[in-house]
């Protein structure tokens, strides 16, 4: 299997993709995987619908920034893909450069802007005379910097991660620079639409909707339909559709796999409110949390409650088909 990420090596997608590579379901694994880097999640995407990868790694939401929009505006734009798996990596940042630099020296910090946003703060205090730069990864501004000439690279510097400053040679200026520590992205493994794992117990459903246009109270309706199947929300994040303006998607992770009744139950009610609804998979999370449902919410009170009615509707007398009204 060829696994796609945002690249090039040393990001932390990388990182995730390394960890989950031993975590996976079974039917999810290869002996031999090929890793592919890409410069965004948008291209890998195109490669995974097209065929010429066969899983992605991508980050879909940080403990500090909150959602990764180029995954998440890439997640709703089709249905054709099914997350199979998550992974977490604890992010710690280190500011880089080609040789020893006094950091008043610095003219320019380069980094990914999610990045950016997660050590702005000890930017400002510790070089507020730089320019801060976009890059396409971490991984990125630390392999372009280590790639100019020496004359090119003076007063520059990366915001990456330990091991991309330290697979590219590069001199740590300062480390754990982040402004929160034991700030954690969370990645989702991404295949084209196919199986779903089993339930475990512990698991995650991820779905996206759009919501009827002008009808008021709509998301209400939307929340209201999980709270009265006890399906709790972990996640919400709106992305505009881009028709036009005022127009939203709703990213939802849910707790519970399409599996359990209550899950599903939630779904049909949401595919009948909904014009669209995406459903993204169903995962075991990876921190191994279970919900407490409670007992009207169980397996057996849907099963219950559809052989009772089942019954009911068994009692009812046929219409005569001869019979005229």
């Amino acid at each position: 299997m060829r696994y796609g990420f945002l690249g090039p090596e040393t990001t932390f997608t990388h990182q995730a993709l390394l960890q989950a590579l031993t975590e996976i379901p079974e039917e999810f694994r290869a002996e031999e995987p090929e890793l592919v880097p890409f410069a965004s999640v948008a291209t890998a995407t195109t490669d995974l619908l097209a065929g010429e990868i066969d899983a992605l790694m991508a980050p879909i939401e940080n403990s500090v920034e909150g959602g990764v929009s180029g995954t998440l505006d890439v997640l709703a734009a089709t249905d054709s893909i099914t997350i199979v798996a998550e992974q977490t990596v604890q992010i710690t940042f280190v500011l880089a450069a080609r040789e020893e630099t006094a950091l008043e020296q610095l003219t320019t910090v380069s980094s990914h802007p999610h990045a950016q946003a997660q050590v702005q703060g000890w930017l400002r205090e510790n070089v507020s005379g730089a320019h801060i730069a976009a890059a396409s990864s971490t991984a990125a501004a630390a392999r372009d910097l280590a790639a100019m000439s020496e004359d090119e690279a003076w007063g520059r510097a990366a915001v990456c991660s330990p091991l991309a400053a330290e697979h590219f040679g590069l001199a740590v200026l300062a480390e754990g620079i982040e402004d929160h520590a034991g700030a954690i992205t969370r990645f989702v493994l991404v295949t084209r639409e196919g199986r779903i794992p089993a339930r475990t117990g512990t698991d995650k459903t991820t779905v996206v909707i759009q919501l009827p246009h002008n009808r008021s109270g709509a998301l209400l309706e939307a929340l209201e339909i999980l709270g009265s199947n006890g399906v709790n929300m972990s996640r919400i994040e709106s992305r505009p559709i881009g028709d036009f303006l005022g127009r939203y998607s709703f990213s939802l992770d849910l707790e519970g796999h399409i599996e359990d009744r209550r899950v599903a139950a939630a779904l049909r009610s949401l595919h009948r409110l909904c014009p669209v609804v995406h459903y993204l998979g169903s995962y075991p999370r990876t921190d191994g949390g279970s919900t407490e449902v409670r007992e009207d919410y169980a397996d057996h009170a849907y099963d219950e409650a559809h052989v009772w009615l089942e019954r009911l509707a068994g009692m009812i007398t046929p219409t005569d088909p001869t019979t005229e009204i």
